[in-house]
């Protein structure tokens, strides 16, 4: 059984031993709230989140899901309480996002990684994530690697894409006492598992003075069959103009490295291979080891698309038969009125390989298809959304079984979500349960849309909620038959929302 299908059947078990009451539909008068803008239009799939940062995307596939694993941003502050440009000093945590139509995401528990408080204690910091698995004595084990600053790169180990995740080594996998390794920063890793079950690790960055056409700090290792050990001493990629971010895909039998170029970026450079400043260049080889020979450019700066102009990192991915680049942004900041700080936050686009050869791929705000409808019949969780404006999303994870539980944290009247492209088909959906809780005594209400978060209210939600994760039936107005955008409205104070089912 999946884990999907485990954490669906899951909350079901919940909803059905919890205590179940009745919502009737109520009058649509004039709301007692207002509307909580989102930092994106309800058209726009990019960003992907919106209530709160995630940089530095790596992309796992798993059991039909996209999995995407990121650098926890957070906002930091002077003594005058305000923010500032971003120093990654305070990054400890990376966050993980998964969707199985890359429209609507599931909010995952983050990964403590790094700090006192963290997972692997010895780091200081949890930087520019990279996630693979395999399967060993008989199970599938996933491994993080991260970067610890820019002193090396850690790996932590769980039984599932989204932990609990433990530290097997208790330090650096690989460090500054790494042979070949006297680089000016070893991080931003990257890894592979080819078609043998051999793992590759590939990593680096920085330009030692004077050097920009040819700065030699890009690094990649075989890893044993372990995952968690060096099979062989690290190897130079002699990649041009080389900055950071090292990416790395198979394609048609190709190794293709990827990489972030540096500010350094001569005329005559951009002549000789068909780079920029502060693009996503490729190189390709027969080998993962290499030797690789550059290839262009796949990806400008995102400063070219959106005004917005800062380092890029990306990671270029395969999913359900097509290709797609995922990247990092400022957009978010800017909506939120943050100007040039450094905050970033996660989009894709789609990518287009042609004849063997990965075509120019342009940075939008729209984004990606949906790529399936999602079924509104099964327990979805409160952690799930396309849209967002004015909530955040938590998680319980249970110490004795180690499931988690994941929901919608309201606090502000007029927050809500939006899940997109719902297919109710026929005869349609009659009623939907939700599952909510509560620390305070006043009704909560909750309205159910269609469209738009001002669209058609087919639900209403007013009754007094338990303080204990409790499910609710709100009764439809109507039938809701095909495919509609689904909207949650919360007001009435402050509720945890678990999750819900559309029932016929």
């Amino acid at each position: 059984m999946s884990n999907n299908v485990k954490r669906s059947v899951f909350f079901l078990f919940i909803v059905l031993l919890l205590t179940s009451c009745t919502a009737l539909p109520g009058k649509q008068g004039k709301a007692d709230y207002r509307l909580i803008k989102a930092y994106k239009r309800t058209t726009e799939r990019n960003p992907i989140l919106t209530h709160t940062f995630g940089a530095d995307p790596f992309i796992l596939v798993y059991n039909e899901r996209v999995y995407i694993y990121m650098t926890g941003d957070v906002l930091e502050y002077n003594n005058e309480n305000k923010i500032i440009t971003n120093s990654y000093n305070n990054i400890n945590t990376i966050r993980i996002v998964s969707s199985a139509d890359l429209a609507n995401w599931t909010y995952h528990e983050p990964v403590k990684a790094a700090g006192t408080n963290g997972i692997a204690k010895w780091a200081s910091r949890s930087w520019a994530p990279a996630a693979a698995y395999k399967h060993i004595d008989g199970a599938d084990k996933f491994f993080l690697y991260f970067s610890d600053n820019a002193n090396g790169v850690g790996v932590l180990t769980a039984d599932s894409p989204t932990g609990p995740w433990t530290d097997p080594l208790g330090k650096a996998l690989i460090s500054r006492h790494t042979p070949n390794c006297n680089i000016p920063w070893v991080f931003d890793p990257a890894v592979l598992i080819d078609d043998d079950g051999k793992g590759y690790l590939y990593f680096g960055g920085g330009i030692p003075q004077g050097m920009d056409e040819n700065p030699g700090s890009a690094r990649v290792v075989m890893l044993n069959d372990d995952m968690i050990s060096l099979a062989g001493d690290p190897i130079k990629i002699d990649a041009p103009f080389f900055f950071e971010d090292s990416g790395i895909n198979k394609i048609n039998g190709k190794y293709i490295y990827s990489y972030c170029t540096n500010w350094g970026v001569t005329d005559s450079g951009r002549k000789k291979y068909g780079i920029d400043k502060a693009v996503i260049a490729i190189m390709s080889s027969d080998s993962p080891l290499g030797p690789f020979t550059s290839e262009g450019m796949i990806f400008r700066n995102p400063g070219t698309f959106f005004g917005l102009w800062g380092n890029n990192h990306h990671a270029l991915f395969e999913f359900k038969g097509n290709w797609y680049l995922a990247y990092h942004t400022q957009v978010l900041e800017e909506a939120m009125g943050i100007h040039s700080k450094g905050y970033r936050v996660t989009h894709i686009d789609s990518a287009t390989i042609k004849d063997g050869k990965i075509q120019p791929i342009t940075g939008t705000r729209r984004g990606v298809r949906q790529i399936e409808p999602l079924n509104p019949f099964i327990w979805q969780s409160g952690a799930i959304s396309g849209i967002s404006a004015g909530l955040t999303f938590a998680s319980i994870r249970f110490t004795d079984t180690q499931e988690i539980l994941e929901y919608a944290d309201i606090t502000r009247n007029g927050s809500w979500i939006g899940i997109f492209g719902a297919d109710f088909g026929e005869p349609g959906a009659a009623k939907i349960n939700v599952s909510l809780r509560t620390g305070q005594t006043d009704k909560q209400k909750i309205e159910v849309r269609l469209g738009s978060p001002s669209g058609e209210i087919i639900g209403i939600f007013t009754e007094p909620v338990s303080p204990v994760f409790t499910s609710y039936t709100i009764e439809l107005s109507k039938k809701v038959k095909n495919i509609h955008d689904v909207y949650f409205i919360f007001s009435g104070g402050t509720m945890n929302f678990a999750g819900w089912q559309f029932l016929e």
